[in-house]
């Protein structure tokens, strides 16, 4: 069955390692055959790979990018995903992970980020600070509170 990737205006996608950029109409493109291909709205950038989740995302990423990451990157891609699963105690949560090892066994990477993505979100939820309900308040009037602002001078 054929894949059909309607591209946004200058949307970017990767297929088989190769970078293609839409003008500015949109436009589809019809995928006879299997191919490795990842829309550029849904590439981590390296420097935001700082938590467990969005690290096995980027190597799974980068397997997809790079045949040669891809033959000797299963083995840690296995190890983080068996962590991952069971460090997450949430059914849903350890559902998407086993989905994604699944894919990474059958060589299906854009699956398997697929399958990651809302456990990135929940991972997220987990990480952000709690807002705080029942913070002191301070009493601030009268003082100047921007920052570099010195008292007489």
């Amino acid at each position: 069955m054929a894949l059909k990737l309607r591209l946004k205006p200058c949307e970017r996608v990767v297929i088989n390692g190769c970078v293609v950029q839409n003008e500015n109409r949109r436009y589809t493109l019809t995928i006879s055959n299997f191919a490795q291909i990842i829309r550029g709205s849904d590439i981590l950038q390296e420097e935001d790979a700082v938590t467990p989740v969005r690290r096995a995302y980027f190597l799974i990423q980068s397997m997809l990018l790079d045949p040669t990451i891809a033959a000797n990157g299963s083995g840690a891609a296995a190890e983080m995903m068996a962590q991952l699963y069971t460090t997450f105690t949430r059914p849903d949560i350890q559902d998407r992970i086993a989905r994604a090892m699944g894919h990474i066994g059958e060589r299906d990477y854009y699956k398997a980020l697929s399958a990651l993505r809302p456990v990135m979100e929940y991972e997220g939820t987990l990480l952000a600070p709690a807002p705080s309900a029942s913070a002191p308040s301070f009493q601030t009037e009268g003082l100047d509170l921007h920052a570099g602002h010195h008292a007489g001078g």
